[in-house]
């Protein structure tokens, strides 16, 4: 694909993806854990369903450390009925246990005083955060300047054209961060959140749901 070609792609998911969840210019970050909560979450349901699931637990438990000894079928009992709060329940339940096991906390306030590499580094000493995981927290708690890049945000972009091959390498990470300005970050990961993981399916892709179909060289 033509570098012409490939930033109209990226200005059309730009456009796509800040028109549904805006610029987050303005938010204000959550704190670490309550981020890393959240990225279990966009992994197993919608991220306006993982945000509606924080705000449930908030509500129902004192804390997170509340949460960490308590049964998941509790959890997932105030999360939803639907068959994505068992596994998120577990997952959580299992990272923060975890967490108290390796930093004797329930908390990740500590990552702010850290540089970049070291909260990465950090974050990815839990087993259940891979890298992508830990620059989405960067990125949304943290204001790190950094593109999440999941195996399938990797695969999406190369199916649009972004990306030379499908491999989440921190190579192909720092080209479709190339491919976007910063400010943009933030929404064309929740993008990905949403639709490479739920549609752009590594076999038998739901191309006729997602919403970049028509500029999809793969599709066509």
């Amino acid at each position: 694909m033509s570098q012409t070609r490939r930033k109209k792609v990226a200005v059309g998911l730009t456009e796509y993806a800040t028109g549904k969840y805006g610029w987050l210019k303005n938010r204000k970050p959550r704190p670490p854990l309550n981020q890393l909560i959240l990225s279990i979450f966009y992994h197993v349901t919608s991220v306006r369903r993982a945000t509606r699931a924080l705000n449930e637990l908030k509500r129902a438990f004192v804390d997170w450390n509340e949460v960490r000894v308590s049964h998941p079928a509790e959890v997932a009992g105030v999360l939803s009925s639907a068959p994505w709060a068992m596994e998120g329940a577990e997952r959580l339940v299992w990272l923060l246990r975890e967490l108290y096991e390796v930093h004797n906390r329930t908390n990740l306030d500590f990552l702010a005083e850290l540089t970049p590499a070291q909260a990465r580094t950090c974050l990815k000493r839990l087993s259940t955060v891979p890298r992508d995981v830990a620059d989405e927290v960067l990125l949304l708690s943290l204001d790190v300047p950094v593109l999440p890049c999941s195996a399938a945000a990797a695969r999406m972009s190369h199916r649009l054209g972004l990306l030379p091959d499908d491999r989440a390498t921190v190579k192909n990470q720092r080209a479709l961060a190339k491919a976007f300005e910063d400010d943009a970050y933030a929404p064309v990961h929740l993008f990905f959140c949403d639709y490479a993981d739920k549609l752009c399916l590594p076999e038998e892709p739901l191309c006729e749901r997602c919403p970049l179909g028509r500029m999809c060289v793969t599709r066509r």
